[in-house]
C-alpha cells in the first residue's frame, strides 16, 4: 500500500492543467497500465456530438486519454499496475453517444459509465449504477442479482465532461486471508449528485477481474464497449489511522453557566475517570459545567479537523497548546499536528435541567474516514429534518424564492418540471433564464419546514445560467436597463410555458420555453419587438466556443450544447455567451 495520493492522468483541463500537482502526489501516464495499447491513446483535447455518431474526435498530444476501438484496433481494458486499498476515487469522464465502460474499483466492483442522456428510470446497468452480480447457474432472468441503481438520473449529455466521486472502503481479511468483512460504497456522487449511500457490496460484480476480492487490487477502466475520454482519475488512500483518546478525567461544577467562568472561581461536586467519552454521566440532575481532560494520539502527521458541538449549550475545546476555541453550540478546530499525543481539554456545559446530557465529537483528516467518539443523550435540536420533495404530478410548476451562487436571492422565482426529468427555473422579475438541471425536481425543505424561508433548491445535475442579470446588451456587452412589466406566465403543456411583459409602450414581450426531445434540453423562443438596434441577448456564461456543424456549438467551460440556426453566429465576449437580436430569437440548450 502506498502513502501517496496517486493520480491516474491527474489535473487536466482541455490541454492545460486544472490544478497544481504537489510534491507528495505521483501523476502516472498510459504506459503505466497494463493492456494499454490498440484503442487506447493520449491526446490534447478531445470531443463529442452528442447528437451524431458514437464516437470521440481527439487532436493533439496531451494527458486526456481516448478509448477509439476500431476494427483494426479492438477496445482493451486499463489496468492499473498499482493497487489500492480505501480510497477515494474521482473521475472526470467524457462519453461518446451510445457508448458504454466502466470503473472497476480493485478490478472486482464495477461502477457503470454509460450513455444513459434521457432515461427517466435508472436501473443498475445505467450510468453511475454499482453493477449486478452474475450467477450462471441461476434461471433466465434470475442470473442478474445485487445491483444497485442510481437513485436518480444525474447524467449529463454526451460530449460533456462529467464527474464521478467514490468513496470506498475495501474488503477486510484475518490474518489466515479469511474475508471478515464486506467491501462498502460509502458514497457515489455523479456531476454533484448523490446517487449511492452505504452500500454493502456482497461480492464482485459481472465481469471481475479472476482471483476473487483482495485487501488491495488495481483500478480497471473497460475498454471493449465503447468510446470513452478520460480527463482525470484520480485515486487518494484512505490510509490514515484515526486518533484515538487516552483515559479521561473529569469534574462537574454545578450551576447554569452563560459563559466560561474562571477556573478558580469553581468547586467540584463529583469527579472520575472513564475510558470513553459516552460513558460521561454529570450525575448531577440540574444545572452544571464539566470539565474533561485527556490525551489525543495522532498515528500519522497530517491536518486534522476536530467537530465537537453541544446541544443547547456551552463548549471549549483545546488541542495541544494552542488557546482554546469557545463557541455557542458549535467549535471546529482544524491543526496540521505530527504524530503523538496532545493533551485535550473539554469544557461543555447543561445550561437547564430539561436539556440534554453530554456532546458530540468528531474527527475528520484528509486521508481518514470521519470518526465519532461522542453523541448527546436522546435527541437535541439540530437532527436532519426528513427532505420535504416536491411532486410533479402534484405541483410541476413551483413559485418560490430562489438561491443562486455568490448573488442575492431571487424573489420572483418560478420552477419548471417535465415527465423527462429535465426541469429549469425562471426569474420573472428579469426575465432570465437562471438553471436547468437533470434528475430529481425540488427540495422544500427550507421553504415548507417548521416556518420556512420560502426557498427551494434543485435535486439534480445543474447547470447556473444567470443570477438574474439583465437579459439585453448593447453591442459594446454592456447591460441595457429595459423597463419590461410581468404579467405572468401560460402553462402550455408538460415542461412548457410562456412567460409575459409589457414595456412602458405597451409592446408585448414573449418568452417561450419548453423541455424537447425526450428531455435533452430546453429550447426557448423571446418574441420582442423594440429591440434597439445591436441588441444582443445573454443566453449562457461560457468563455469559449467549438463549433460542431449545423448550427450547433459545444460551450466547453460550462459543458452545455448551443444549437441555433445556421446562419445565427453567437458570440463569447466577457464569460458569456450572446445571440443577436432580431424581432424572434429562438435557440435550444442541451445538457
Amino acid at each position: 500500500m502506498f502513502s501517496k495520493t496517486k493520480i491516474l492522468w491527474a489535473c487536466l483541463a482541455i490541454g492545460l492543467p486544472i490544478c497544481t500537482v504537489s510534491a507528495q502526489t505521483t501523476q502516472l501516464r498510459l504506459a503505466d497500465f497494463s493492456n494499454n495499447k490498440g484503442s487506447w491513446s493520449e491526446v490534447g483535447d478531445a470531443w463529442a456530438n452528442p447528437l451524431g455518431a458514437q464516437q470521440i474526435q481527439s487532436s493533439g498530444q496531451g494527458t486526456i486519454l481516448v478509448n477509439q476501438p476500431a476494427k483494426k484496433k479492438p477496445g482493451m481494458d486499463l489496468v492499473s499496475n498499482e493497487k489500492f486499498g480505501d480510497a477515494e476515487v474521482t473521475l472526470v469522464y467524457m462519453m461518446a453517444p451510445g457508448s458504454n465502460s466502466g470503473l472497476y474499483l480493485q478490478g472486482q466492483y464495477e461502477i457503470q459509465l454509460l450513455d444513459s442522456w434521457t432515461t427517466t428510470d435508472p436501473k443498475a446497468g445505467d450510468n453511475g449504477g454499482i453493477y449486478e452480480r452474475w450467477d450462471e447457474s441461476k434461471p433466465d432472468g434470475q442470473k442478474g442479482y445485487q445491483g444497485y441503481a442510481p437513485r436518480q438520473n444525474a447524467t449529463k449529455a454526451p460530449g460533456t465532461w462529467q464527474e464521478l466521486k467514490v468513496l470506498f472502503k475495501a474488503p477486510k481479511f484475518s490474518a489466515s486471508g479469511e474475508k471478515i468483512a464486506n467491501a462498502r460504497i460509502e458514497s457515489v456522487v455523479l456531476n454533484g449528485v448523490l446517487i449511492h449511500e452505504d452500500v454493502e457490496l456482497f461480492g464482485p460484480t459481472r465481469g471481475a477481474l479472476p482471483g476473487g476480492e483482495v485487501a488491495e487490487g488495481p483500478i480497471r477502466i473497460q475498454g471493449d464497449h465503447g468510446p470513452v475520454a478520460i480527463q482525470s482519475l484520480t485515486v487518494k488512500p484512505m490510509d490514515t489511522p484515526a486518533p484515538t483518546f487516552s483515559a479521561i478525567n473529569y469534574e462537574v461544577y454545578p450551576g447554569s453557566f452563560e459563559e466560561m467562568p474562571s477556573a478558580s472561581s469553581l468547586t467540584a461536586a463529583n469527579k472520575g475517570t472513564i475510558s470513553d467519552f459516552d460513558e460521561f454521566s454529570t450525575g448531577l440532575t440540574q444545572e452544571s459545567l464539566a470539565k474533561l481532560e485527556t490525551k489525543v494520539s495522532i498515528k500519522k502527521a497530517g491536518n486534522y479537523t476536530f467537530l465537537m458541538s453541544v446541544p443547547n449549550g456551552l463548549g471549549s475545546l483545546q488541542i495541544g497548546t494552542g488557546g482554546a476555541a469557545t463557541l455557542q453550540r458549535g467549535i471546529k478546530v482544524e491543526k496540521q499536528l505530527e504524530a503523538g499525543e496532545y493533551p485535550v481539554t473539554i469544557w461543555v456545559s447543561k445550561p437547564r435541567d430539561w436539556t440534554t446530557e453530554g456532546f458530540s465529537l468528531s474527527v475528520e483528516g484528509d486521508t481518514m474516514w470521519s470518526t465519532e467518539y461522542s453523541n448527546p443523550a436522546g435527541s437535541f435540536e439540530g437532527w436532519p429534518t426528513d427532505p420535504i420533495l416536491v411532486d410533479t404530478e402534484q405541483d410541476p410548476v413551483l413559485r418560490s424564492f430562489i438561491e443562486v451562487p455568490d448573488a442575492k436571492k431571487i424573489s420572483h422565482g418560478i420552477s419548471v418540471s417535465s415527465p423527462f426529468g429535465t426541469s429549469y427555473s425562471y426569474d420573472l422579475n428579469s426575465n432570465e433564464l437562471i438553471r436547468v438541471w437533470r434528475g430529481g425536481f425540488l427540495d422544500a425543505t427550507p421553504m415548507w419546514n417548521s416556518r420556512g424561508n420560502g426557498v427551494s433548491r434543485p435535486l439534480g445535475a445543474v447547470t447556473e445560467l444567470s443570477k438574474g442579470e439583465e437579459l439585453f446588451y448593447n453591442a459594446s456587452y454592456a447591460p441595457l436597463a429595459d423597463d419590461l412589466k410581468s404579467k405572468g406566465y401560460e402553462i402550455l403543456g408538460p415542461g412548457a410555458l410562456e412567460f409575459k411583459a409589457v414595456n412602458e409602450s405597451g409592446t408585448e414581450f414573449k418568452d417561450r420555453i419548453q423541455v424537447i426531445d425526450s428531455g435533452k434540453g430546453i429550447e426557448r423562443s423571446i418574441s420582442y419587438s423594440a429591440f434597439p438596434a445591436g441588441t444582443l441577448v445573454k443566453v449562457a456564461p461560457g468563455q469559449e466556443l467549438v463549433e460542431m456543424g449545423d448550427g450547433l456549438y459545444w460551450v466547453k467551460d460550462s459543458g452545455l450544447f448551443l444549437s441555433v440556426g445556421e446562419k445565427v453566429k453567437p458570440v463569447a465576449q466577457n464569460g458569456a455567451i450572446y445571440l443577436p437580436a432580431s424581432s424572434t430569437v429562438t435557440y435550444r440548450l442541451l445538457f
